[in-house]
């Protein structure tokens, strides 16, 4: 079973490749395959991409991500400030550019 932080970041990681290229996905070398992504749902839209990384990076990103998520806001329809919201349930963060500080693929970092 898949827990809510490893689903998060599933997430981030198809986000993350989906921005590429289908062209750079395809490249001679390159540890993205289409012959290796499934699909996993539609509605969330979640893709797993087997080999991408190691058991050891994806350890490594969840330490790093654990400490640091919080709650998902909601744009307020009157100010267009960010508010937490009963309907918003979800939890996110952000790694930061170089913060990785593993050898992970360079279009991760």
């Amino acid at each position: 079973m898949v827990s809510s932080l490893q689903f998060l970041l599933l997430l981030w990681i198809s986000s993350t490749i989906l921005e590429f290229s289908s062209s750079y996905a395809d490249a001679a070398g390159s540890k993205v395959s289409a012959a290796k992504v499934r699909q996993i749902s539609w509605k969330p839209r979640a893709f797993v991409y087997e080999g991408f990384l190691s058991e050891e990076e994806c350890d490594h990103l969840i330490s790093l991500a654990k400490s640091e998520l919080k709650r998902s806001a909601v744009a307020d329809n009157v100010s267009g400030k960010s508010r937490l919201s009963e309907v918003r349930t979800s939890s996110g963060m952000f790694i930061g550019k170089g913060k990785i500080g593993i050898g992970l693929p360079e279009f991760v970092n």
